[in-house]
């Protein structure tokens, strides 16, 4: 009888490590999973950071910030011209319609007639 019982708690002491590894197995697959999904994810931002890194050499750079000058700013380089450029309607044609709103046959009209 005693060795009936020494049997039985020897075979449930094993299906409760079997058990146990089994989870431990599972949950390691898991983990290794989510370690490949980080991985790519890591990867992604430090592409990402690459390339933002770059794009702030580029925006502090001379050229950059000459370009934005002129563009923002209006400023212009000693020596050169500014040319602007009057964008109301021609005073003369009070009722004529903005050429990019004419029909292209009657811009036509307009320009030799």
């Amino acid at each position: 009888m005693k060795r009936k019982f020494v049997r039985i708690a020897v075979y449930g002491i094993c299906i409760i490590l079997g058990i146990g590894i089994v989870r431990s197995v599972y949950t390691l697959s898991q983990k290794k999973w989510i370690m490949v999904e980080r991985r790519q994810v890591l990867t992604q931002l430090t592409d990402k950071n690459q390339q933002l890194q770059q794009e702030l050499k580029e925006a502090t750079g001379p050229a950059f910030i000459e370009q934005a000058a002129r563009d923002k700013l209006g400023l212009v380089k000693p020596g050169e011209t500014v040319v602007i450029m009057d964008t109301t309607r021609n005073a003369e044609s009070g009722t004529q319609e903005h050429p990019s709103e004419l029909p292209s046959w009657k811009q036509w009209w307009q320009l030799f007639f």
